[in-house]
């Protein structure tokens, strides 16, 4: 691996090259702020939360599109810089909803942490909030889309890892909206993974909303044993009870996680069998023969079977 010297916010730093400004700033211990940036996805560079200043050039340039050089001489914190990234935070919460109270994302939400940091008390621009009507994403992905920034993560995660191009951008300038093209969103079983993608509370968990706050849930670190993949998981959990399982980055499965990993608490829990009197344990030949019995008389027949039943016989 190559290296170069650069210069970040006037300090010196040796960082291997070709790779983007961003990556190089990460390598560093220097955190820049983004929304469309993600490690697993493509680079995209529309959100512009990114911007740096490089002494060399006479206008700010995209930290995540920009490749790094030897003897570059970065600027992250700058005055012009700060005022850059409040205009874009300014255009962004424009048609984005006062909702934060009742978000699901409250607490955790990347677009509040920037607004913090970079917002602006006043707004200099008056005009009236654009209203988005809700897609439906499927069982597990509730969907506010008046709170999209369009940053496509969740677009690039369908195209590029869910191999689906059902996800899009729809319409052109102030009218765009993400949506599906067709009528119904197809399901993988690694959807799930776009409500930890969005960063802020456009995609939420239909299983998690309005139960807790993030900041009453504690964590555990575990590893996953539903499958043979052995994913490294966090259980966040309320008192007694299991809230949610959320994927732990790490080299084994990223920052992925199955539908079946986030959602196998619930099976402990919800929906379960308590009176067994109205079930009967068969084998499969008295199942076959019970079957052509109630199908010739047209009764309803209700067969539970998991991974777990003995099929042995």
């Amino acid at each position: 691996m190559t290296f170069v010297e650069v210069s970040i916010n006037n300090e010196s730093f040796v960082v291997p090259v070709d790779i983007s400004i961003i990556e190089s700033c990460k390598f560093t211990g220097i955190q820049i702020p983004r929304f469309c940036y993600h490690e697993l996805l493509s680079v995209s560079g529309n959100c512009r939360m990114c911007l740096v200043e490089i002494e060399s050039t006479d206008k700010l340039v995209l930290a995540c599109l920009t490749n790094i050089e030897s003897g570059f001489e970065i600027l992250t914190n700058s005055l012009f810089i700060k005022k850059a990234r409040e205009s874009v935070l300014e255009a962004l919460l424009l048609n984005h909803p006062l909702d934060c109270p009742i978000c699901d994302q409250g607490g955790e939400c990347d677009l509040q942490d920037q607004t913090k940091n970079y917002g602006n008390f006043f707004n200099k621009i008056f005009s009236n909030r654009r209203g988005v009507e809700d897609k439906n994403f499927g069982s597990i992905v509730k969907t506010i889309m008046t709170r999209c920034i369009h940053c496509t993560r969740c677009v690039r995660y369908s195209t590029e890892i869910l191999g689906l191009e059902s996800l899009g951008t729809l319409n052109r300038g102030a009218l765009t909206e993400i949506g599906t093209y067709s009528s119904n969103f197809n399901e993988s079983n690694i959807t799930g993974n776009i409500i930890d993608l969005c960063p802020v509370g456009a995609l939420t968990s239909k299983k998690h909303s309005f139960q807790t706050r993030p900041w009453e849930l504690r964590s555990l670190e575990t590893v996953d044993l539903t499958d043979s993949v052995g994913a490294n998981i966090f259980v966040n959990y309320k008192e007694t009870e299991i809230i949610r399982i959320l994927p732990k980055p790490n080299r084994v499965n990223g920052t992925i996680i199955s539908d079946k990993t986030r959602f196998s608490f619930d099976g402990l829990l919800n929906n379960r069998i308590y009176d067994t009197n109205k079930y009967l344990d068969l084998k499969w030949n008295e199942l076959l023969s019970k079957y052509i019995n109630l199908e010739s008389s047209k009764e309803n027949l209700l067969i539970v079977i998991n991974e777990q039943i003995d099929v042995s016989y």
